[in-house]
């Protein structure tokens, strides 16, 4: 679908709402404020295609992870990196498919302005929230690195000025118990607090059956403590401190075509149960032990011609996690990843405050970041009774008898300084154009190892590294407020995602290496229009980004032997650049009021993804050395180095696609979502609420040139009833999700010797209780 192809459906699909639907007195919207642009403005006001979510619309989706917002914003992608531990973010097919602990996804991600380097600080941040913001589209001027896909702010509540506590409570399915508590008000004169905490304990929702224990068990708890301080009349700071901790028993993925992908018969038996509640993990002890800590101070203060403002945090997270990688009862990539993790920042930023017709930004930040981390690959299926003895025993579960180990440092230092401006050309129409140099100097050292029969053989030793790059990104566009109702907006825009060493346990030491700085180049055409006096929100958007040096994930098979299977030589995996790739579509959002009583909310996206130059010999750093690869690399079919059984030649070779034409990672076609909510009073001061809400998102990869890495289509259908007081003191929920049982994949891909796969949870229901006591 072409451009010219997209415009004319976001034109049919406005005009055709505005035709269809009645003229009638309704309510009103309610305005969702936000900070996408470093001020305070209504969602619908700022030209960037964004969506909120205001703290109570979250609770009554169900949200209290950052993965599920994926269900629920048209063009966003949600996964998790390894079995329920941190998330990644893809927008517009614009992400991360690399689990390595030292790399960071292209979608920038926020906590009350804060940076997050690694995904691993979201995790029990994620409660009490005042709003989310999505932004879509590359934002390299306002927020920096790793945003060619967009950015999420997590912005939470504040303290009060009066005193405010409420508590809930609630039961779910397998038996699970969650608590949030808060208490703010003010403590003397000019200073106010706020103290929140969650906690989740919960049995497993998965059984091995043939031992009988029970995996992704629940045992989360956090705390977040804020100050917030008036500084004369024209200032005001803001202390925040957090602590969480996470002892949950993984969930496990399902192992599936072993027999196949090893080409071996009998191998078969090591496959999960097809359902999702069951698995196969045999006696590998999976476990996470993860806590992190960190401390923000903010500063503002007001002078008559800008505001000052001050943002200063430390960040750490200590992480311990097993994990039944593969989702087979053998020891074939069981994982440990156990990492510390350090961040510190500080920006300074300048805010106009002109009454004109000409607003500014401007700021300065730094940042220190690093990751200390000692993952290893379990791979002792390959020489078990199975290949080394020539015979197979399928209840046999070897372990820690061939090793794949990998222990490193990586420290980025970083900064930059930015502007933006907005300036009024006419009455209606408004130019917004700023830039941002930023720099970033990274070093890396470690060493790769192999651990066999308890003999340390070195892979790669004492490698030592480092890497300066910089960029200068910005954004031009254009804002024309049509009409009271209506803002059309159109944008040129550039971000970057910073380069990166990968750092897995690998057999192969090609390897590891240095992957380039991806970036893109965006334009976009979009439009928010209010109708029908204020009770419709029709929001929608269409893009196009080139994207140039995508990080991609590959699987491939090197020439060297090893202990594998000898048909196949070592089967390795490593980061690459694609050189070249594009992605185009459309999304749109409607969110309807049609009386005082209804609500509805609508969303779809649309995205087109190709490779448009494939990497060649010179782009895969030397793992593809042979020039038969190089034909396979663009296309030619004579080369057959597919890990589907037949025969593979000892040379370098991907496992799959990665030719002009292939479709990018997390990257699907088609997403929808929508959600209905009726809203009405049954008694003396009651109000009783049900509220239906769906998402379907399309087929997509993993990762490329991974022939196993493409997972169906995701669906869920949810629902609750409330009846609480009309003054909001208490509020009871049942809820459902999943209540149609799905049990779709939800994430792909080969490991060392099966295909592994994750499966959406099934039903799950439960009761809160929230009772506001001041």
């Amino acid at each position: 679908m072409k451009i010219k192809l997209l415009t004319r459906c976001i034109a049919t699909a406005g005009v055709s709402s505005a035709l269809i639907l009645p003229t009638v007195n309704a309510a009103v919207l309610e305005e969702v404020m936000v900070t996408a642009q470093k001020r305070a403005q209504s969602v619908n006001d700022v030209g960037v295609s964004a969506n909120a979510f205001a703290g109570d619309a979250l609770k009554e989706l169900g949200v209290d992870q950052a993965s599920d917002l994926g269900a629920f914003t048209p063009g966003l992608v949600t996964v998790n990196a390894t079995s329920g531990s941190t998330p990644i973010f893809a927008i517009r097919g614009i992400g991360l498919d690399d689990f390595n602990s030292n790399n960071s996804s292209g979608v920038g991600v926020y906590t009350d302005e804060v940076f997050a380097s690694s995904p691993v600080y979201l995790s029990g941040q994620i409660f009490d929230i005042e709003r989310v913001e999505v932004l879509k589209g590359p934002q390299g001027t306002l927020y920096g690195k790793n945003t060619t896909g967009g950015a999420i702010n997590f912005i939470t509540n504040k303290p009060s000025d009066e005193l405010e506590g409420d508590i809930e409570v609630g039961y779910g399915s397998h038996d699970t118990v969650e608590l949030t508590g808060v208490i703010s008000g003010p403590l003397t004169e000019g200073v106010r607090g706020r103290l929140s905490a969650n906690y989740v304990k919960g049995d497993g929702w998965q059984e091995d059956k043939v031992t009988g224990e029970e995996f992704g068990e629940q045992d989360r708890k956090a705390i977040r403590g804020q100050l917030a301080f008036d500084i004369g009349d024209n200032g005001d700071a803001l202390l925040r401190a957090y602590y969480s901790e996470d002892q949950s028993k993984p969930s496990s993925p399902h192992g599936e075509k072993t027999a196949e992908i090893l080409g071996l018969p009998g191998f078969d038996s090591l496959d999960s149960p097809t359902k999702a509640k069951y698995v196969a993990v045999g006696s590998r002890d999976v476990q996470r032990d993860e806590e992190g800590s960190g401390v923000a101070f903010t500063f503002n203060y007001s002078f008559e011609a800008f505001d000052f403002v001050s943002i200063s945090s430390f960040d750490q997270y200590d992480r311990l996690l097993v994990d039944n990688y593969d989702g087979t009862a053998a020891a074939s990539m069981d994982t440990l990843f156990d990492g510390e993790f350090e961040q510190w920042s500080q920006e300074f930023r300048l805010v106009g405050n002109s009454d004109g017709g000409f607003s500014w930004i401007t700021g300065v930040n730094v940042s220190a970041e690093k990751v200390e981390d000692n993952n290893q690959f379990d791979t002792s299926i390959f020489v078990t009774d199975a290949v080394y003895y020539g015979s197979f025993d399928s209840t046999v579960y070897d372990s820690d008898i061939d090793v794949l180990d990998s222990k490193y440092t990586q420290e980025t230092d970083s900064w930059g300084v930015y502007v933006h401006t907005e300036t009024e050309l006419t009455d209606s129409v408004s130019l917004i154009a700023g830039a941002r140099y930023s720099y970033d100097d990274r070093s890396f050292e470690g060493n790769a190892t192999e651990i066999f029969f308890g003999t340390v053989y070195p892979v790669i030793d004492n490698f030592k590294a480092s890497e300066d790059e910089s960029a200068v990104t910005g954004k031009l566009g254009l804002d024309w407020q049509a009409s009271d109702d209506l803002l059309v907006f159109t944008n040129v825009a550039t971000s970057y995602k910073g380069g990166v060493y990968y750092s897995a346990g690998v057999l192969d030491s090609d390897a590891w290496g240095y992957v380039d700085p991806e970036e893109i180049l965006s334009y976009e055409l979009g439009f928010k229009w209010s109708l029908l006096e204020g009770s419709m929100q029709l929001n929608g958007s269409m893009f196009k980004m080139e994207y140039q040096d995508r990080q991609s994930l590959v699987t491939y098979i090197a020439d060297d032997f090893s202990n594998y299977v000898a048909a196949y030589g070592t089967i390795d995996a490593t980061l690459v650049n694609v050189p070249e790739s594009e992605t185009q579509g459309f999304e749109l959002d409607v969110n309807w009021l049609p009386t005082d009583e209804l609500s509805v909310q609508l969303g779809v996206a649309y995205l087109d993804t190709e490779i448009t130059k494939a990497p060649t010999t010179a782009d895969l750093r030397g793992i593809n050395a042979d020039p038969t690869v190089n034909a396979h690399a663009t296309g030619d079919s004579d080369f057959s180095g597919v890990i589907d059984g037949s025969e593979v030649a000892f040379v370098d070779a991907l496992a799959g696609p990665t030719e002009t034409g292939t479709a990018l990672a997390q990257a699907p076609e088609w997403s929808y979502n929508a959600t209905v909510a009726y809203e009405t009073p049954v008694a003396n001061d009651l109000v009783l609420r049900l509220q239906t809400s769906y998402s379907w998102v399309d087929s997509q990869f993993s990762q490329l040139s991974d022939p196993n890495a493409e997972y169906d289509a995701t669906k869920a259908l949810n629902t609750q009833l409330s009846l609480g007081h009309v003054d909001g003191d208490w509020l009871v929920t049942l809820w459902g999700r999943n209540i149609t049982n799905e049990q779709s994949e939800t994430y792909a891909f080969t490991g060392t010797a099966a295909r592994t796969v994750y499966k959406q949870q099934p039903a799950t229901y439960g009761v809160s209780f929230n009772y506001r006591f001041w």
